[in-house]
């Protein structure tokens, strides 16, 4: 006679919160419950966390790594990575200083300049992935390496900012300032967002990236230039990841050839946590820039409660570990 199986009710609260995480593959639905936790933990950890000054400084300071993630997740889609954009961030931002303070360029060409250059360094890179054959990875490594280089070379290693008694301003056509009390750079972030969403989820572009992303070979077969779209996603990473650099600038006040540190590896895990699996093909803008946004509240709940920011990588791998586990469709709790 068989004998049923009862399963202890804590072990079935574990399957219900691995399956809540997990959600459909490629849905907005882990992203905003990883939010969610986050929201929970970091105003229970702090008092300050949900003050209005807090909010709007949170999504100012996470402004720049989530539009760098928005561009990211174009490039993951297809199955690929880019690991340059924080060097593109930091070349991009060096040249448009550059420009404004050492050439006299107007700060809304310095800005438009800026991020041309990202897109052609975006298209270069896209090029020697599918024509040479060059894996994303070593190309867009060699690009880290390069674009770090070049930044250094702008003024001599070092920073870049208006002199003082001078009537340069790193305004870069009014981007630095705020609107209804909300920094413009907020705004440009959600404008961001909203437009790469748009294109992925209501255009053809977006349409054939998921496609080849899920199968190239498929993808070929009915007359998709995959050359081209995956040119075309390093593009959109690349003039992101300079747009990114400019904002960054604007927000500082200067602009260092190591700014932006880490944040490639920061993107990455926030289009991971996301939703976008690394094998391409499934996931949103918007899971990306939740993600990247979850590993903001980190950074700013470390601050907070007073502990060294030091500890920033240790949370942010315990979280990206978990949402890989949780990424095998919430099986992990057996």
């Amino acid at each position: 006679m068989a004998t049923a199986v009862v399963i202890p009710e804590q072990r079935l609260q574990w399957r219900r919160l691995s399956r809540l995480l997990a959600g459909n593959p490629g849905s907005v639905r882990r992203p905003v419950a990883f939010l969610i936790v986050a929201v929970i933990a970091s105003s229970i950890a702090s008092s300050s966390f949900l003050t209005l000054g807090n909010l709007k400084s949170l999504l100012t300071s996470s402004s720049f790594l989530v539009v760098l993630a928005c561009g990211e997740a174009f490039v993951v889609l297809m199955g690929m990575i880019d690991l340059g954009v924080e060097s593109m961030l930091s070349c991009a931002g060096m040249l448009a200083a550059w420009l404004l303070v050492f050439q006299g360029f107007p700060g809304w060409l310095s800005f438009l300049c800026a991020v041309i250059f990202g897109a052609v360094v975006g298209s270069l890179v896209g090029m020697i992935v599918t024509r040479v054959r060059v894996p994303s990875f070593v190309v867009t490594l060699g690009t880290y390496w390069g674009l770090l280089g070049i930044a250094l070379l702008f003024n001599g290693g070092n920073y870049i900012a208006p002199s003082e008694g001078s009537h340069v301003i790193f305004t870069f056509g009014g981007i630095a300032g705020n609107s209804f009390g909300v920094s413009n750079l907020v705004f440009m972030m959600l404008g961001v967002v909203l437009a790469a969403q748009l294109v992925l989820s209501y255009t053809p572009v977006g349409l054939w990236v998921r496609a080849v992303g899920s199968n190239e070979q498929a993808g070929k077969a009915v007359g998709l230039s995959t050359r081209n779209l995956k040119v075309t996603a390093f593009v959109i990473s690349g003039s992101l990841a300079a747009l990114a650099g400019v904002m960054i600038a604007a927000w500082q006040v200067s602009i260092y050839p190591t700014s932006g540190s880490g944040m490639s590896l920061q993107a990455i895990a926030g289009v991971i946590l996301g939703g976008v699996p690394f094998t391409g093909g499934r996931g949103t803008v918007v899971g990306a820039a939740i993600g990247a946004l979850v590993i903001g509240i980190i950074n700013d709940i470390i601050v907070l409660v007073g502990l060294s920011s030091n500890y920033e990588y240790i949370f942010v791998a315990a979280v990206l570990i978990l949402a890989g586990l949780q990424a095998r469709g919430g099986e992990f709790v057996k």
